[in-house]
């Protein structure tokens, strides 16, 4: 259970200094943040108050009204990313304009300068985090000469790639999590009843071709697809990403496996199933998930 809850920490912390060996910049200037390195929520803390600087790119949703934007460290993303399954933000840091002053859109490349805040908040968006860089201006930074691994990452971004993976990883949550999925509708008095999924009920989706179902990831030609969309866009350059697909696919069979060969036990009381192996596979789905956010948290401008 400790290792779990660290791995929950760094994807949800994976903003941290680039020079670990300091907090503060003795020369005055902001300290430079980083999406490549986790670090702690007490390391964190200590930039409470501080000037920092960052350079990624504006989600797409970020709110009309430009009062602040979700951070990211690639370009043409509609939303921020999360933990699966939560409303933690992860890959993905909030930024603020100073009060009365807003953000016009830009899909290039911004350094953000402001000051680091450590607090609790929950947007009007839903997204949950617990620090926030306020006060915060940018300004565009030259691209003109990128390196090849920058090209690379472009051209990532520019497919949609990431987004697929994060889906990939909400349909290796939901193999892995059903017991723990709950539902709500209301009766014929009125009430609210909640209820657990059942086993028929993660059939169901996965069967299901419409927007909320898996019959599209559930297909034995999915992830053989998806490995061949990441070497269409680098024939040896991404192993790396296709080591992690091919990890998530397997976790994907143990779990399918464990439904298939009814791998559970039913609790009438809680009306609620359990996996036998719950705990392991809770366990496995956040190693694989966690190799992802080290990945996506490794390319920087």
């Amino acid at each position: 259970m400790k290792k779990i809850i660290s791995i929950i920490l760094l994807l949800a912390l994976t903003l941290c200094l680039t020079a670990c060996g300091s907090e503060k910049s003795s020369s005055g200037e902001p300290v430079a943040l980083s999406f490549s390195d986790a670090v702690s929520l007490d390391r964190i803390k200590k930039l409470d108050g501080q000037k920092v600087s960052i350079i990624g790119y504006m989600a797409t949703l970020s709110p009309i009204s430009g009062k602040y934007m979700y951070l990211m460290n690639m370009p043409y993303q509609s939303c921020p990313f999360c933990l699966p399954n939560t409303n933690q933000l992860s890959n993905t840091m909030a930024v603020y304009a100073p009060n009365g002053k807003t953000f016009e859109f830009t899909d290039q490349a911004i350094r953000i300068t402001g000051t680091m805040k450590i607090e609790d908040m929950v947007d009007e968006f839903g997204y949950a985090y617990n620090y926030r860089i306020a006060d915060a201006t940018y300004e565009i930074v030259d691209l003109s000469a990128v390196s090849e691994e920058y090209a690379l990452w472009q051209a990532i971004a520019t497919d949609g790639l990431v987004t697929e993976l994060n889906a990939m990883f909400d349909y290796l949550h939901f193999l892995c999590r059903w017991t723990e999925y709950q539902g709500s509708y209301v009766d014929e008095s009125g009430s609210t009843v909640e209820f657990f999924m059942y086993p028929a009920d993660v059939t169901h989706y996965l069967e299901d071709t419409g927007p909320y179902g898996y019959a599209d990831k559930y297909a034995d030609s999915y992830f053989p697809g998806l490995i061949a969309r990441i070497r269409a866009i680098s024939a040896d350059g991404l192993e790396d990403l296709v080591s992690i697909v091919k990890a998530a696919q397997v976790q994907a069979d143990v779990a399918l496996a464990a439904l298939n060969g009814k791998e559970y036990t039913y609790d009438s009381e809680t009306d609620k199933f359990t996996l036998n192996d719950n705990d392991a596979l809770y366990e496995q789905f956040y190693d694989v998930y966690g190799q992802f956010s080290e990945w996506m948290t490794r390319w920087e401008l």
